[in-house]
């Protein structure tokens, strides 16, 4: 494996070319190679945390899933009369608007 890029993850974790993630455990044969990466003068970069914005559209993106698609949210949106909508499709509805309200 060449390593070209390694970052610090926030777990302890090293994240290698982007796409493979490495326990923190010199019995690793990767970490071992990440070491010596480091030891030829490499330096991994920090792990950086997800924006405001980045974490807000995950919190979105799960809504979708564990609330109520978007397409249902729309189609509710569009009613005019919501009287033979279930209270707890109505409460989803209202929990994902004010998700929605906390755009930062």
């Amino acid at each position: 494996m060449e390593i070209k890029t390694v970052v610090m993850q926030e777990e302890g974790e090293f994240r290698v070319n982007g796409c493979m993630t490495v326990p923190d455990n010199m019995d690793n044969r990767h970490r071992v190679m990440i070491q010596e990466w480091i030891d030829a003068g490499n330096i991994p970069s920090p792990w950086v945390g997800p924006t405001p914005i980045e974490t807000w559209v995950e919190d979105m993106a799960r809504s979708d899933t564990e609330l109520l698609p978007r397409a249902m949210e729309d189609m509710l949106d569009g009613m005019p009369d919501k009287s033979g909508v279930a209270q707890i499709t109505l409460d989803r509805l209202q929990a994902k608007k004010d998700l929605r309200a906390t755009k930062p």
